[in-house]
């Protein structure tokens, strides 16, 4: 979206659950004209759903601010270790890129190397390396995940079995010193696809991820060649990621 006021409606639905016509047109000082105007464009867009007198976020609105949200927690570490990934990547490399939002900002980082063939079972990395015509882009297939712009399911595992990559950049829900963590069964299965399928392993998680444990333990330390982490991460944290025995980058914000 284009339109400032329009992405602050957004915004203010998804903080309030609902607004009314006279609310935003105080709010924007503007016409409730304009503002009805406003409401039907977004509920065109399938952004939400007028009411009388106002209107309700949808539920693909919801789904994607809830994922604007995440991209937008500690989004300048992100793209630092985005960066430090990219340094990784050479010209002919294949890659898969796992789903999150980290992962998406080295999908971006990487749109200026060339060639490129890149697999994903994010619809996300997907929208941002379609356009480059000197990215080859595979998308391993799969069932839409509810609340969430990914694939999982035995088809993208299965796909992931054909092939072999140079790297394979893995993003996580948890760190501790036990293994790598993400909440769903799902996406660990594919994750772990993933691992089974590349040279190299690359973790990159900001350093909210440390110290915490999810559902599913998708992979040991024996598996991670690379850990590519910010400079928020704890000195309690730094001692035990040392002992490893990995190369660790922890990326500076620009």
């Amino acid at each position: 979206m284009t339109n400032p006021r329009h992405v602050a409606i957004l915004d203010l639905l998804a903080e309030n659950g609902e607004v009314t016509v006279q609310h935003l047109a105080r709010r924007f000082a503007v016409s409730e004209m304009t503002i009805r105007r406003d409401l039907v464009m977004l509920e065109r867009a399938g952004e939400l759903i007028r009411t009388h007198g106002g209107a309700l976020l949808s539920k693909a609105g919801v789904i994607e601010f809830s994922f604007k949200k995440k991209e937008r927690e500690c989004a300048e570490e992100k793209q630092a270790i985005a960066r430090e990934a990219a340094a990784l990547v050479r010209p002919g490399m294949a890659l898969t890129l796992d789903t999150g939002t980290t992962t998406l900002e080295v999908a971006r980082a990487i749109t200026r190397i060339k060639p490129l063939t890149v697999l994903t079972s994010s619809l996300a990395i997907a929208s941002v390396l379609h356009a480059h015509d000197h990215v080859e882009l595979v998308l391993l297939g799969g069932t839409a995940r509810k609340g969430n712009p990914d694939l999982t399911g035995w088809i993208t595992e299965e796909n992931l079995k054909r092939f072999c990559v140079d790297l394979a950049f893995i993003g996580a829900d948890g760190v501790s010193p036990e293994g790598i963590y993400t909440t769903e069964m799902n996406i660990g299965r594919v994750s772990q696809a993933m691992i089974a399928g590349a040279k190299q392993i690359v973790l990159v998680v900001d350093h909210r991820k440390f110290e915490q444990k999810s559902l599913v333990r998708f992979a040991s330390w024996e598996a991670i060649h690379r850990v590519i982490t910010d400079s928020q991460v704890s000195a309690k944290t730094r001692k035990w990621l040392r002992k490893l025995g990995k190369p660790i980058t922890f990326a500076a914000c620009a």
